[in-house]
């Protein structure tokens, strides 16, 4: 964070943490293995269909299909985000791929952060923003070590206490 010093008083600009999927290829990365894979399909499907049962080829292209699907969902849902910023009054959180497709806004005074330990053992823990009855998650993507980093982080940017349950 940095901070700008004016003559009179200190301002400092708001603070952001954007909580993203970890993409490990591109969607160009992903149609590079897609043409990878129909090429090795095709070819296997080829060459048994050459030897007489021709039918196997329908079923080659659903598998390329069902293949090419599976990984534009993922790819779609992997540039989700949440955006969380802190000015010195509110703190918003915006959920969204390239807009904000949902918002909440919390008095900082008011703010509860809290670390929710699942019920079930091996159950992932929550990270939860609390203010005058508004809730919302952060960090559904995280994992646990990364989501407990982040609250730490949070605690640390608000000033608040984190609250473990």
């Amino acid at each position: 964070m940095t901070t700008v010093i004016d003559i009179d008083h200190e301002l400092s600009p708001p603070t952001q943490f954007i909580v993203r999927r970890n993409q490990s290829l591109s969607w160009r990365g992903n149609k590079l293995f897609i043409y990878f894979m129909a090429a090795i399909s095709f070819g296997i499907a080829g060459m048994f269909a050459l030897q007489g049962p021709w039918l196997i080829l329908p079923f080659a292209g659903l598998e390329i299909l069902a293949l090419t699907l599976g990984l534009y969902m993922c790819s779609l849902r992997g540039r989700d985000q949440e955006v969380v910023t802190i000015d010195d009054d509110l703190v918003t959180v915006e959920k969204g791929r390239k807009k904000p497709n949902e918002g909440w806004q919390f008095e900082r005074a008011w703010l509860n952060l809290e670390l929710v330990k699942s019920p079930l053992q091996g159950y992932p823990t929550k990270l939860l923003i609390r203010s005058k009855g508004k809730e919302t998650e952060i960090g559904r993507c995280l994992t646990n070590d990364e989501r407990k980093s982040l609250s730490d982080s949070l605690a640390k940017a608000l000033h608040t206490i984190l609250i473990h349950s």
